[in-house]
């Protein structure tokens, strides 16, 4: 799927299903799933500056536009995208780190020396089946939007999170020192998109399934903080990507809402500042459903925000987005440009999209502001 700007576009086309399945994949994130009010908010202290992490000299913050999908010929101002795969990719038996996604990544690196890449590895229902099999048997859900089934691990559990580790050594170990490879992100606590704070919307079948297998707000909260402190030790340069949610759907059974789901953004606030206290600039936040219209216009960008777009207004790079698909931009009368407008108003340093129209002068303005935004990031 991936070929290169201009002057570039024939050394990708070589590995073009094999690495156009990773950008495809890697992209595949946004549930698009409309969430209620979240409730009124919890006084939380502000983050810390972003501070480099004591293992190692961070590599630069990754900013501007990323592809998602096949470069467009004519636009080589953008030199940034997103690869990956499912983990079965990766891993398709424990400890056998051969699997095809390894070559696409080799063949994004190969055939695109001037980009820079973030490397999403989805785990979730993209987890390899013997990774499903951990800590219990896997759980049936659904995607809240899409309605997409799966069965995904008990990513809560010490046995899941350990074969995660080993997985994320293995790439600190091919990547760290790579300097092209900015960022990975932790998929860990994922069902079906690679965003930790969706579970399956409002279905209380998936709900009381996950619950019953053990997942909680403890249990929740207990992956959230061992798949990063397992990306801590792994990755001594590489900066660790997670992605926001409006609100963090907390899974808690028959005890609670007929859905068996409670929203809540003041809990998934104070742990998304509890993470960036301990972890400062090497986590990187996204989100990864911005449309054209959202953004921080009912009240000043803080640390305490009762919303995700001015808790992110307020927070200090590196930060970015992802945008809603195309065609749910365009029911609603936006286009890309719109969104990424909104991404460099509040302060973002990168944008995620498959395609940025159709003016490459346009798309490289938007790249050179983004770039601006985060310049001097550490």
């Amino acid at each position: 799927m991936m070929a290169a700007a201009a002057g570039r576009q024939r050394p990708l086309q070589v590995a073009s299903l094999g690495l156009g399945l990773a950008l495809l994949l890697a992209a595949c994130t946004g549930s698009g799933e409309p969430e209620p009010p979240p409730p009124a908010p919890t006084a939380t202290a502000a983050p810390t500056s972003p501070a480099p992490s004591e293992g190692g000299t961070l590599k630069p913050v990754g900013a501007g536009l990323y592809y998602t999908g096949e470069p467009q010929p004519g636009f080589q101002a953008i030199d940034h995208a997103v690869i990956g795969g499912p983990w079965a990719d990766f891993e398709p038996r424990p400890g056998d780190f051969s699997g095809p996604g390894w070559d696409r990544v080799a063949a994004a690196l190969r055939d695109q020396p001037n980009y820079r890449f973030r490397l999403r590895i989805l785990a979730g229902r993209g987890a390899p089946d013997w990774a499903k099999r951990l800590g219990g048997s896997c759980v049936q859900v659904q995607a809240p939007n899409s309605q997409i089934p799966s069965c995904v691990p008990r990513f809560w559990t010490d046995a899941f999170l350990d074969a995660y580790g080993r997985l994320m050594a293995e790439v600190a170990r091919r990547y760290d020192r790579d300097q092209r490879i900015l960022d990975v992100v932790n998929s860990a606590c994922t069902t079906t998109w690679a965003e930790p704070f969706i579970r399956t919307g409002r279905n209380r079948t998936a709900n009381l399934a996950l619950s019953q297998a053990g997942l909680n707000l403890a249990s929740d909260r207990h992956c959230f903080e061992g798949s990063m402190e397992i990306m801590d030790q792994a990755f001594r340069s590489t900066r660790i990507s997670l992605a926001t949610h409006q609100v963090w759907q907390v899974v808690v059974g028959p005890d609670g809402p007929p859905s068996g789901m409670r929203p809540s953004w003041p809990e998934e606030r104070a742990l998304l500042n509890d993470l960036r206290r301990r972890y400062g600039g090497k986590l990187v936040v996204q989100n990864n459903g911005l449309g054209g219209n959202e953004g921080c216009r009912s009240a000043e960008p803080r640390a305490d925000a009762a919303s995700m777009w001015c808790w992110l207004a307020a927070l200090p790079p590196p930060k970015g987005f992802q945008t809603e698909g195309n065609r749910k931009l365009g029911g609603r009368g936006f286009a890309v440009d719109d969104a990424i407008r909104q991404a460099i108003d509040m302060r973002g340093c990168f944008v995620e999209h498959n395609e940025f129209g159709g003016d490459p002068a346009a798309a490289a303005e938007l790249d050179r502001q983004l770039k601006a935004n985060c310049r001097g990031a550490s």
